[in-house]
Formats: C-alpha cells, sequence, structure tokens
C-alpha cells in the first residue's frame, strides 16, 4: 500500500486508520469528520482519500458514517453479534464467528456490493468448501 499511495500520503492514512479501527468484519462507524479528528487532518483532505479508496474497493460506505472494508484489505477475523428473535434481553447476545473467506464468497450475490469492490475477489482464489452450521 505505500508504493501504491506514495503520492498520496493522506489515502494512506486514512486506509491505515480504517484498519486499524475496524470492528470483527471490517465495519466502521465513523463521520469523515471523526477520521479527519483522529488524524488531524483536514476533512476535505479525508473526503478526497475516502473518494480514492471507496474508487478502488477497498471500501464500501454502507450508509452515511458507516463504511465497510473488503475483506481482502481487512485482513481481520474476530466475531459479531447475532441477534436472535426471542432471546432473553438480559442475556449475553450470541456471537458467530467472522470468516474472511466466507464473507468474499457472498459479494457474487450480493446485487448492493459495488463492482469494483467484487473484483478484488482473486481469480483462481481456492474456495474453502462450506461446512455444516456455517
Amino acid at each position: 500500500m505505500a508504493a501504491y499511495f506514495h503520492d498520496d500520503i493522506a489515502a494512506l492514512r486514512v486506509l491505515l486508520h480504517l484498519m486499524g479501527t475496524q470492528e470483527p468484519g471490517g465495519t466502521i462507524r465513523a463521520t469523515q469528520r471523526e477520521i479527519a479528528a483522529g488524524l488531524q487532518l483536514n476533512r476535505v483532505h479525508v473526503n478526497r482519500a475516502m473518494r480514492r479508496v471507496c474508487a478502488l474497493g477497498l471500501v464500501h460506505m454502507v450508509n452515511r458514517g458507516v463504511y465497510q472494508l473488503n475483506p481482502q484489505a481487512s485482513l481481520r477475523g474476530g466475531t459479531i453479534e447475532v441477534h436472535e428473535p426471542g432471546r432473553p434481553a438480559h442475556r449475553k447476545p450470541a456471537t458467530r464467528k467472522v470468516d474472511q473467506l466466507e464473507l468474499i464468497e457472498g459479494f457474487d450475490e450480493d446485487p448492493v456490493i459495488p463492482a469494483e469492490f467484487k473484483q478484488l475477489i482473486l481469480p483462481g482464489e481456492p474456495r474453502r468448501p462450506k461446512t455444516e452450521g456455517r
């Protein structure tokens, strides 16, 4: 990334910031103003950097203030909360393990995911067989 963004240090800093502040599964909940404050950058520079990393398919804006890192770029797993209907509120939420390859496999069928984001799926990437319970 450093070699690719050698001419745009703001985009590199923004991308690294997003990678470092992501939730398991690659979700980032932050406004551009918050990102700018965290990096001590002008919001205009963050806006331009976000447009660039989004155009490259590294990040996808889900909603205002909610971004999704492409799993190829996020390099992170973990667990996420799973909301089960009927589960008592006083009980700890159920969780499920996030598998980056599983997320990538779902891209082809998801019409909401931009084509630039899908292009980062490596051709010939070995697909793991799905196991029961996933």
